[in-house]
């Protein structure tokens, strides 16, 4: 019997012991894979576990294939380069990064996202920023080939838009796929729209439709997926230039996608505006039970803030989905840092990481998924790294 609880209680510590990898892309270059473990007190360590310098020089994206164990990275390249690129790792023990393949990209990929095509065939969908582009890389195997881009269109705009320093030209910013998964939705953080292509019979180009058109001057930047209780699908987006998330419920067509305005609300919160372009957003995300948005600020860290260097921290906006799409502010968190860029969410929505520009940091935060709070018993574990923190990836 003392045995059989000696060994109980020796599995239990190896359970909670066991450690987390994480997945971190930097500007410099460096995916960096981070060891988190949790000990019985409910206290955490976040370390290094291993570095990787083959994704290119500025590595802008991180996408993970979890069922092949192959992780993906964009490299945006640099003012000396003439393509960026997408990089293929096989992922082994302890999150140890193996290169499989490169191809070239567009130069100024942020973000890319893997699409199944009509017959079976994968590819990426990426968008690239400085010089607005949509390519699409065709996924060759499971094993993490590539093809270089079958596809690469620059869209371009009828006219500027009303911040003529941000809106001169298309800015693509992000790619989705709709939950129907037959369009893939970019952000076009210079048209004042989100472009809607559709998803094609093969893995080798995409066909733009009508875009969903934004209000003036809205900057869309990211947008996720909500589905209401009689199975209407609503999309939800952060406008970094008017500081703004929206709700707009989607309907359906014979030619695409249409959409009807629900809700906007403040990122920062009714009576904590900030001037437009002096507080931008920068990440939106759903928690996993669908309950939540939550939206990440740079309130503080942003030169032009009427609050700026006041604070050792930006903020993490939370807000309650109400049954009708309308949006509430549940808290104003802190992000940890300076330029949180993008955070994300474990699976089950009880740890957030947040990682910072600024900093170069990686902050962990609790979250209470009742009440969708963040950070209520203090900061979890943080890190710092060699460059600027621009994507980091939950390996789960």
């Amino acid at each position: 019997m003392v045995q059989l609880r000696l060994l109980s209680q020796v599995l239990q510590l190896t359970s909670l012991a066991a450690a987390t990898n994480l997945f971190v892309a930097s500007s410099d270059g460096i995916i960096t894979t981070l060891s988190l473990t949790e000990s019985t007190s409910s206290t955490y360590d976040l370390s290094i576990s291993s570095t990787n310098s083959d994704c290119g020089p500025n590595a802008s994206w991180l996408t993970l294939d979890s069922a092949n164990r192959i992780l993906y990275c964009l490299d945006r390249g640099n003012s000396s380069s003439v393509n960026g690129s997408m990089n293929s790792f096989s992922i082994g023990k302890n999150g140890i990064l193996t290169k499989i393949d490169r191809v070239d990209a567009p130069l100024s990929g942020v973000f890319a996202e893997i699409f199944t095509a009509g017959d079976g065939s994968r590819g990426f969908a990426t968008a690239s920023y400085n010089k607005s582009a949509e390519a699409v890389i065709p996924i060759l195997s499971k094993k993490g080939d590539l093809s270089p881009p079958t596809q690469i269109y620059n869209p371009t705009l009828s006219k500027t838009g009303p911040v003529p320093l941000r809106q001169d030209l298309s800015y693509l910013h992000q790619v989705v796929i709709d939950p129907t998964k037959k369009f893939i939705l970019m952000p076009d953080l210079g048209g004042d729209m989100i472009r809607v292509f559709a998803i094609p019979s093969h893995n080798t180009a995409l066909t733009e439709l009508a875009p969903l058109v934004t209000e003036s001057g809205v900057g869309p930047r990211h947008a996720v997926f909500w589905r209401d209780a009689d199975g209407c699908w609503f999309i939800m987006f952060n406008g970094e230039l008017s500081q703004v998330v929206y709700s707009y419920k989607l309907h359906y067509t014979h030619r695409g996608l249409s959409w009807t305005k629900v809700d906007s609300i403040t990122a920062l919160g009714n009576g904590n505006e900030q001037a437009a372009q002096t507080a931008p957003t920068s990440e939106i995300a759903i928690s996993p039970d669908h309950r939540f948005i939550v939206v990440s600020n740079r309130d503080i860290s942003f030169p032009q803030s009427t609050k700026y260097g006041t604070k050792n921290t930006d903020t993490i906006s939370t807000f309650s989905i109400n049954a009708d799409g309308t949006l509430e502010l549940v808290q104003l968190a802190p992000s940890g840092g300076w330029s949180p860029r993008q955070f994300s969410l474990n699976r089950d929505g009880t740890l957030l990481t947040a990682g910072h520009q600024n900093n170069k940091s990686v902050i962990l935060w609790g979250r209470d998924t009742d009440s969708g709070m963040i950070g209520l018993d203090g900061v979890k574990a943080n890190v710092t790294l060699s460059g600027a923190v621009v994507c980091v990836l939950w390996d789960e």
